[in-house]
């Protein structure tokens, strides 16, 4: 621990030598100076009026906001010991008003947003002892602040700054968030930036030290990203990190006209556009390691990616996505004027589609992915991944893949479960190490996910399995994994193959040789699919009139089994329309040389 903190001193240190004293951070522009200068409206309300998809997302905007106009603001409601939903349900309120404001000039929408405001600033606190809370709120309120400034009057501003700055600003003192490498990092420095910005002429020294503070503090998260653009945290929280990593970016970029070089060098972010077009599949679903979601979101925030880079390629899976499902949002829906505001450069009738169908990454969680089209929902997906489970919100899960074909999901993930349902039953989520509750949660735990176990034993969660072998050809599309130190010392080696043939039919290969004792190993699939054992080495697999076999083939005895996803314990969430399916391997002698193969083919 103490080589890694050590190490984070010297990057803020680093960082703050790269983008100087808080002296060196200049004035701003005028009001309003957060993402979206004065006059810059005119192009927003330009592409909105050709139609289209900018339509869809100002009338996403229009509704909501036009049912707010009679509604109470909010209230100060904890959930456990969390006040983020409020704190995001604010910025929803506040940017979608002032956005309708500004666009449209109707006074409703202002009036309204302001009352939203002075209704916050009177909490008692926006919740410092979870950061994220204080975070989203100072966002909120900053942009209300700064869009409605001239339709505030000097009374209800007074107010607000004071809010922003001591409920806001000023509790930032000593918090984690500076040197965390997460999504926790991206929104906290995000939202104190947003505050210091939208009150900057009123604290000109305070605020340029919370901006060069935040300036020297980012970077390590950013480092997270792998050079190929992997986001270790998964789906659902690139949406969020990235997000306002984004908001961040393009603040420092309207109220100085540049990001004061945070992002020089920073190609890793900007790949991380390509990896997210890769997660989602053809189906619409996602491969959800980690504590992700299932299913596939508009992911919005793409379109400033597309903006910033030129390459509008991976907007193509979100247009597919639109084009079959409609205009549904994820978390991030509070960020949707971000949308209207990238997008109003970009022909949405001319987005390419990706040229390439594999992804392979390095980084924390290392991982290959391969899709065999872009248009059609009946295509190949194959994810597989490495990693370390005891990474933020990690699972147990190193070896694991994800395979879809036909519109079916073999073989899934059952991603998170809601922290809020396990916090209030005792569960310590937070605690990493090898011994945590957090790895007794089915969702979490080895038992659910795709890969070989040795039974009544827990895998290593503090190992990193790397990517070894790629391959990229019609014959074989997939990867190998030097798998050993995730057993601990239970078997003496082990390395997992997964891939594609030429007819895309599934493979897993597990080549291993027994510890000191006498084991039995458990192989397991999660799947969407009815099981049904059709004799010693074969379960039969059916979901939506297609069927295929799961067969193995080795020289060592193994039983097929079929296991329910029930809840093992009282705090589990449900599964339902799932099963695990797989294999045991019996008596496996000490130092034996063991090899299966497991292969998911059409129906005989």
């Amino acid at each position: 621990m103490g080589n890694k903190i050590s190490v984070l001193v010297i990057i803020c240190l680093f960082s703050i030598s790269v983008y100087g004293s808080p002296a060196s951070i200049p004035e701003p522009c005028d009001h309003p100076r957060l993402v979206l200068r004065a006059g810059e409206e005119t192009a927003v309300k330009e592409a909105v009026g050709k139609g289209g998809i900018m339509s869809e997302a100002y009338s996403y905007i229009k509704d909501f906001s036009d049912n707010l106009l009679t509604e109470p603001p909010l209230e100060r409601v904890m959930t456990g010991r969390r006040l983020l939903s409020v704190s995001r349900q604010a910025l929803k309120r506040i940017f979608h008003l002032s956005m309708m404001y500004r666009l449209d000039g109707d006074k409703r929408y202002s009036e309204r947003a302001v009352s939203e405001m002075l209704a916050l600033c009177r909490f008692q606190d926006w919740n410092p002892s979870h950061f994220l809370d204080v975070g989203e709120m100072t966002m909120a309120v900053a942009i209300g602040y700064d869009w409605l400034y001239d339709a505030i009057s000097e009374t209800d501003r007074e107010e607000i700054r004071e809010s922003i700055l001591n409920k806001g600003l000023r509790t930032s003192e000593g918090q984690w968030f500076f040197t965390s490498n997460n999504n926790w990092n991206q929104v906290c420095n995000a939202g104190m930036v947003y505050g210091a910005l939208a009150i900057f002429e009123d604290i000109p020294e305070e605020a340029r030290a919370m901006i060069s503070k935040c300036l020297g503090s980012n970077p390590i998260s950013l480092a997270s990203y792998s050079e190929e653009g992997c986001y270790p945290e998964g789906y659902g929280y690139w949406a969020y990190g990235t997000s306002f990593q984004i908001m961040l970016i393009a603040a420092l970029e309207s109220a100085f006209g540049s990001d004061l070089g945070l992002m020089d060098g920073q190609e890793r972010f900007y790949n991380s556009s390509r990896f997210i077009s890769m997660m989602s599949t053809p189906k619409h679903n996602v491969f959800s390691y980690f504590d992700g979601g299932r299913r596939q979101n508009f992911q919005h925030i793409q379109a400033w990616m597309a903006a910033k880079t030129g390459d509008t390629s991976p907007l193509y899976p979100e247009l597919t996505f639109h084009k079959d499902r409609g205009l549904v949002m994820n978390d991030e829906d509070r960020l949707l004027p971000m949308f209207l505001i990238a997008g109003k450069g970009i022909d949405f009738n001319k987005v390419p589609k990706p040229e390439d169908n594999y992804y392979v990454c390095s980084g924390l969680e290392p991982m290959f992915i391969y899709r065999s089209g872009w248009d059609n929902q009946n295509d190949t997906y194959l994810a597989v991944k490495g990693g370390r489970a005891a990474d933020n919100h990690g699972h147990i899960d190193a070896g694991s893949f994800f395979f879809e074909s036909e519109g079916i999901g073999w073989a899934v993930d059952l991603g998170s479960q809601n922290y809020n349902s396990l916090e209030t039953r005792g569960i310590d989520l937070w605690a990493m190490d090898q011994k945590s509750q957090r790895w007794d949660v089915f969702r979490i735990g080895a038992e659910s996910h795709n890969i070989l176990t040795v039974k009544g034993k827990r895998p290593i969660v503090d190992t990193r399995i790397p990517i070894r072998d790629v391959w990229k050809k019609k014959s074989r599309k997939g990867c190998g994994l030097p798998m050993t130190s995730f057993y601990g010392g239970d078997l003496d080696s082990c390395y997992r193959k997964v891939y594609l043939d030429k007819k895309d039919n599934l493979h897993i290969e597990d080549f291993f040789i027994g510890g000191e004792t006498k084991q039995n190993l458990f192989w397991t699939m999660c799947t969407e699919a009815e099981a049904r054992i059709l004799g010693p080495a074969a379960i039969e697999l059916k979901k939506d009139g297609k069927t295929k076999i799961l067969r193995i083939s080795t020289k060592h005895y193994a039983s097929p089994r079929i296991w329910p996803t029930t809840p093992r314990h009282d705090y589990d969430a449900e599964n339902p329309g799932t099963c695990l399916v797989g294999f045991e391997i019996k008596n496996v002698m000490p130092h034996e040389r063991v090899s299966i193969k497991v292969s998911l083919v059409p129906e005989a």
